[in-house]
């Protein structure tokens, strides 16, 4: 009996990695996509928390294209979530945290279990203020080393801004920075 009871649950635990691993990813839009519908444009992001659902502001509510969100590079990310060079992410529940130069800022971004440094390169966004970024596409561009001021060294993600902040109804709240862009789209975000 015991043995008829190890092979069925072994039975059912081969089934279930076997379904597991056979279970389509999600594919995930790649370069030509992103970059000729938003690169330098806004965007509507949909509702989903695991998978960015984003669409140009001119498509239709059934066409988008998917995206993952932006994790971070620590140890605590998933290695199937563990980021690529050269490839798009979506930032959201990022903060500002100060200025690097006129178009780097230094953001906390990251998963909900950690919210690791990152390098944001504008493009076409000037930040006016600190405060929460509203969801953007980026470049995962590689790491920078900063040293620390105990002289210790980190390696932070560089990530490079290809769209213009996501569209937002209705009036920003407090807590998002406040910025411009260059050149003026026919957007306006309502401050």
């Amino acid at each position: 009996m015991i043995k008829n009871i190890s092979l069925a649950v072994l039975l059912l635990a081969v089934s279930f990695f076997a379904t597991s691993a056979g279970a389509n990813p999600t594919k995930f839009a790649g370069a030509p996509q992103v970059e000729s519908n938003f690169r330098g444009h806004s965007f509507i992001l949909g509702n989903d928390d695991q998978i960015a659902d984003v669409r140009a502001l001119d498509w239709t509510p059934d066409h988008s294209i998917q995206l993952p969100f932006w994790f971070g590079t620590a140890q605590l990310v998933p290695a199937e979530s563990r980021p690529e060079k050269g490839n798009y992410y979506v930032i959201s529940e990022s903060w500002i945290v100060r200025s690097l130069s006129k178009k780097e800022l230094l953001i906390r971004a990251g998963s909900k279990l950690q919210k690791p440094d990152a390098v944001l390169v504008t493009t076409k966004t000037h930040y006016k203020s600190n405060g929460m970024i509203l969801p953007t596409i980026v470049q995962y561009t590689g790491t920078r080393t900063f040293t620390r001021k105990d002289g210790s060294k980190i390696d932070v993600a560089v990530l490079e801004e290809v769209s213009l902040p996501a569209q937002y109804s209705g009036k920003i709240p407090l807590k998002y920075a406040r910025f411009a862009v260059t050149p003026a789209e026919n957007l306006h975000w309502t401050f």
